[in-house]
């Protein structure tokens, strides 16, 4: 399998079209087509961009070596197992964010294999902004899993890509106008923000499992 069939089977995983996929890389759709028939190489930046997109292990995706998700390492802290995941970003609880565009995490945090009640891969990402206060806090640490299979996600804490970057927000389905709200908890502070079909694109990347507090 060649690289640029390794990115058709992230898409297809991603759930996306390669329109919304190629977006989400801020590329033409053409370009990508280009990439994924092997008319052009993929560079670099752009491999990083779908590292990043995806959640994939870089040398996966350049060598087909080694697992297709970034790996998880089990420590062992007095008698319990531990995951230690990297912290790949900051999520806005607030106005959304931008990804950073350097791949490498930013500090990796150990996770009790207890609190993992969904299957992987996960994310972890720090929390900056009060939208989701008193529940999550700036500066906590919540985990999401990128597998959701048979949860119901209406009522869920789930992180989401807009056009304006990355956000965590409680999730609300309205089927009657095919209206998805995204709700912060901070209801004093901060307004529902609806999104329809009408709008720009919202891709729902991970559903949360738990957080984190240092004290």
């Amino acid at each position: 399998m060649t690289t640029n069939e390794r990115v058709k089977l992230l898409i297809t995983k991603t759930n996306l079209s390669q329109k919304k996929f190629a977006q989400s890389l801020r590329i033409s759709p053409s370009r990508l087509h280009n990439y994924l028939s092997g008319i052009r190489d993929i560079p670099q930046d752009i491999l990083v961009k779908i590292v990043k997109l995806t959640g994939c292990e870089y040398k996966w995706l350049l060598t087909g070596e080694g697992s297709m998700f970034q790996k998880t390492e089990l420590v062992e802290l007095k008698d319990t197992d531990f995951i230690r995941l990297p912290v790949i970003a900051n999520i806005a609880a607030g106005s959304p964010l931008e990804v950073y565009e350097d791949y490498e995490p930013l500090e990796y945090i150990d996770v009790p294999v207890s609190m993992l009640t969904l299957p992987p891969p996960y994310f972890v990402f720090q929390v900056e902004g009060d939208s989701m206060s008193p529940e999550i806090q700036p500066g906590d640490y919540v985990i999401l899993s990128q597998d959701w299979r048979g949860i119901k996600l209406d009522g869920r804490i789930c992180g989401f890509r807009t056009p304006d970057g990355i956000t965590l927000k409680k999730v609300k389905f309205q089927p009657q106008g095919q209206i998805t709200w995204l709700i912060p908890l901070n209801h004093l502070k901060y307004d529902p923000v609806p999104y329809t079909s009408d709008t720009d694109d919202l891709v729902l990347f991970g559903v949360m499992i738990t957080l984190i507090r240092k004290f």
